[in-house]
């Protein structure tokens, strides 16, 4: 019998995304750190200072921004984040929701 395979994590799929598109010619990605951090010194969680549903990843391809939100298992876009996804097709740019490596190299081909 054969093992499923383990999902991938938020996490891994961002850096895969980062990875295959900062490798192609014409074009960068950035991750964009919008989580908060934790003081140590204060013994404290403080909030990240970005705005509220920014992309997890932004990228420029040939003049063209994507934006990419990443999703893992059964996480969805908050009301923030579709907020985002609006003003950013509304200003001309592309908005990617990705759920994985996969679905990222195919949607890249697209580009």
């Amino acid at each position: 019998m054969k093992a499923l395979a383990k999902a991938e994590t938020a996490n891994q799929i961002t850096r895969n995304v980062l990875r295959v598109a900062n490798f192609q010619p014409g074009c960068i990605a950035y991750r964009v750190n919008n989580v908060g951090v934790w003081d140590e010194a204060k013994q404290v969680h403080r909030k990240g200072n970005t705005e509220k549903g920014l992309p997890d990843v932004i990228m420029i391809l040939k003049g063209r921004f994507i934006a990419i939100e990443v999703k893992a298992g059964r996480d969805k876009l908050s009301d923030d984040q579709k907020k985002r996804k609006f003003e950013i097709e509304r200003a001309g740019g592309i908005y990617f929701e990705c759920r994985s490596t996969d679905a990222f190299i195919e949607f890249f081909k697209t580009l």
